[in-house]
């Protein structure tokens, strides 16, 4: 599954995918069955643990959604937990430097090309799929890009092999910008620009997180060459139908 994803990411396909703060598995069974491509759990601003997020990425198996995890930092031994957990893809916030993040891709990778441990678990079914889990997994390593430094190291971070696509957070960026949550500064549309130059230069994915569950806006997103779209988060969408509902009622 993850390879097949991968393999679609390289080629320019078009990803979807759901985006869960909260941590049941319930959540996750109803947002993978509404067709998506993958899933992530979120460890930088929701409440996950271990626990709550491999229970996360077996819901996601069930519809054959590919599970991510979006760590809270680039923490090598969280990485190769969630890895053994099932995550067959991590998305990686604040990365603003190449080679601390080809440093962090070692802990993804098994020997020789990284460092991962070699073990039994539910990612290798204890070890009925041993060989060829060891020989050809290699998880999806996407570097969240949210700040000025991490677009001055967008050619060098798309440059890496290890790395499949990025992924911008657009709130964060604007913010480091000195316009949080304005996304139409020419600032702005100019790191954006940059950063789809660079790793289409490299043959990488496009990546961003449309907040706002908006299909129109998504199409539009789509349109603009973006393939690896994260698209609304879970509380975001629960909340949509009944924002204003007080002053929707008086009209």
């Amino acid at each position: 599954m993850s390879n097949d994803l991968k393999t679609r990411l390289a080629a320019g396909e078009i990803c979807i995918g759901a985006w869960l703060s909260v941590p049941s598995p319930l959540v996750a069974d109803a947002l993978c069955s509404c067709g998506f491509d993958w899933m992530a759990v979120d460890f930088e601003h929701g409440s996950a643990n271990i626990d709550q997020a491999q229970a996360a990425f077996i819901a996601a198996e069930r519809h054959g959604v590919v599970p991510f995890a979006r760590l809270s930092s680039a923490d090598p031994f969280l990485a190769r937990r969630l890895l053994d957990s099932g995550a067959a893809g991590l998305i990686i916030p604040v990365v603003q430097d190449a080679q601390e993040f080809s440093d962090f891709a070692r802990h993804c990778l098994y020997p020789p090309a990284g460092t991962r441990g070699v073990g039994l678990g539910r990612f290798n079914v204890w070890g009925d799929r041993f060989q060829s889990y060891l020989d050809d997994f290699k998880p999806i390593l996407i570097p969240q890009i949210e700040t000025m430094a991490g677009v001055a190291a967008a050619d060098a971070l798309a440059a890496l092999p290890e790395v499949d696509g990025m992924f911008i957070g657009p709130y964060d960026l604007s913010a480091d910008l000195g316009k949080g949550g304005d996304f139409k500064t020419p600032e702005f549309k100019t790191a954006l620009s940059d950063l789809k130059d660079a790793f289409s230069r490299h043959g990488k994915a496009l990546g961003i997180h449309q907040v706002e569950p908006d299909m129109t806006e998504l199409k539009a997103t789509l349109a603009d060459g973006f393939t690896f779209v994260a698209y609304g988060t879970d509380l975001v969408a629960m909340r949509s139908p009944f924002q204003d509902l007080r002053e929707q009622l008086s009209r």
